[in-house]
């Protein structure tokens, strides 16, 4: 009875995980499909798409826009949440702290739609529309929320007698964030560095108000793409991305990264 409950559970798991993947497994046979429209099984081979997406012209700079974005936003959402976290560590009104954490986590609770509307209007009005400066200030809202709840998670556990030790050895108070502090909230700024690069990277709703020509990202141009043609050129950038992803995934657990945050040493 318990072989037959841990099969059920292993069926279970494979189902679900084909579920998952089923829609990514299709988009990546499209891009390799001969044919302009999808077939199953695919009657034969190509690579035309990836030579058409390339020679296009279209995909490269907002692809490089979008890592150039989504690098610099995840640096200003750090540079904001690392203040903000141990500053909140040191208040003791629970009131205060709450009110604090609901407003940096508010882009969580409010839709996309209605943030890109409020940015829209705010940029029209300063003139900054369509500029990169008003994409990183989009961006940095959007993912400052899972920055700061990592990095917060790190500082809950800074232990305040390392803090104090440091500064009766003589340490000066640059010292001891450097020497101390910083290291503490190393996991929480990897895997929240993670998770803000991959959702700056792949937001679109936000972006696509915020943009008009000049700034387009890649989530934007394939969109744009998507309503001109139908063609699966936007399955091979979208091959490209997973296999990109994929990279990262690769390098960051080959440099022991997901082993440290879990606990597990480097």
């Amino acid at each position: 009875m318990k072989n037959m409950h841990i099969t059920l559970v292993r069926v279970a798991a494979v189902l679900v995980y084909l579920f998952l993947f089923l829609p990514l497994i299709v988009v990546v046979l499209f891009s390799f499909s001969d044919k302009s429209y999808f077939s199953f099984p695919p009657s034969g081979f190509s690579l035309r798409w990836y030579a058409a997406a390339w020679e296009s012209g279209l995909f490269l700079t907002p692809a490089l826009r979008s890592l150039a974005l989504a690098a610099v936003a995840t640096l200003m959402a750090t540079l904001v949440a690392i203040p903000v976290t141990l500053g909140l560590r040191r208040v003791r009104d629970g009131r205060l702290k709450s009110a604090v954490e609901f407003f940096v986590l508010s882009p969580l609770i409010v839709p996309a739609l209605i943030i890109g509307i409020a940015l829209l209007y705010t940029f029209n009005r300063f003139g900054v529309l369509d500029t990169f400066g008003a994409l990183v200030l989009s961006h940095s809202v959007i993912v400052l929320p899972y920055m700061f709840r990592s990095v917060y998670t790190s500082a809950v556990g800074l232990r305040q007698n390392l803090i104090d030790a440091s500064e009766i050895l003589g340490a000066s108070p640059r010292m001891t964030f450097r020497e101390v502090v910083l290291p503490s909230l190393f996991p929480g700024i990897i895997s929240g560095a993670i998770f803000s690069f991959i959702i700056s990277l792949d937001q679109f709703t936000v972006s696509l108000f915020v943009t008009q020509s000049e700034q387009v990202v890649l989530p934007v141009a394939i969109y744009k793409y998507l309503s001109d043609m139908n063609d699966p050129v936007t399955a091979a950038v979208s091959t490209v991305l997973v296999v990109f992803g994929l990279l990262i995934a690769f390098v960051i657990d080959r440099l022991g990264w997901l082993r440290h945050l879990s606990g597990g040493g480097a």
